[in-house]
């Protein structure tokens, strides 16, 4: 499907945030949609759900009215996956960042990890990984303030279904256009499960950005860029 056929004018962008499910950290990317209207689906911090409730409760609160993108961060790849695959009224496109549509970690065991004390990691261990710097200052107070006010039972849970997931089949049937960013020095998100993700949509257009997991976080005017271009086709 080309781009323009979607619909006459540029749509709003709906986000799906990453494992913190808050949407927080990316203030600086909204800054930079102008013109776009730009709206977080948050979800809750003390209700341990996997991909199956959190798709019927972003389905619930989608927007009925006009056209709009859905942008996924991290861990909500599989739910854009699920829901480009069968979109409902007003979904014109999906954008993936920094996502994968199976387990990244095959070779990580299942239980260790959903114990992993991914809340009280130090910024020391958090920079690197999340913000692609060796200084621990590089990671903002508020990438903390993100996650201090989720309950452990709820990470756990999110990282279990990451484990269990496998949205290639949804990913492959979505007919509408794909947009994919790809942090290139990604350290959370292996190469391979991005090279996965991509088989499985061979038509998607692709963006690579030199940064690091949380690449709307510290690229926002890159992203938005590269969003803006996509969304701009509908116009």
């Amino acid at each position: 499907m080309r781009l323009h056929d979607c619909c006459g004018y540029m749509p709003n962008l709906v986000i799906l945030p990453g494992l913190d499910g808050t949407g927080v950290r990316i203030a600086e990317f909204i800054g930079q949609m102008t013109p776009v209207s730009v709206r977080i689906i948050p979800y809750p911090r003390d209700i341990p759900l996997g991909y199956t409730e959190l798709e019927a409760l972003v389905r619930a609160q989608l927007p009925t009215a006009g056209r709009y993108a859905l942008l996924a961060e991290s861990f909500s790849g599989p739910l854009a996956m699920r829901i480009g695959a069968e979109p409902p009224k007003g979904l014109c496109g999906v954008i993936l960042c920094g996502t994968f549509a199976k387990n990244p970690f095959p070779r990580l065991l299942r239980p260790l990890a959903v114990r992993a004390p991914i809340k009280s990691l130090p910024r020391w261990v958090r920079a690197p990984l999340m913000w692609g710097s060796t200084n621990p200052r590089r990671a903002p107070p508020r990438s903390q303030r993100a996650m201090s006010g989720v309950s452990r039972a709820v990470i756990r849970r999110r990282i279990g279904e990451i484990f269990d997931v496998d949205a290639t089949r949804s990913l492959a049937r979505i007919a509408l256009p794909v947009l994919v960013l790809i942090a290139r020095r990604d350290h959370v998100v292996p190469r391979a499960a991005t090279s996965l993700l991509l088989y499985n949509s061979p038509q998607a257009l692709v963006a690579e950005i030199d940064g690091p997991h949380l690449l709307l976080q510290s690229r926002p005017a890159e992203c938005a860029d590269r969003v803006l271009r996509f969304l701009r086709h509908w116009n």
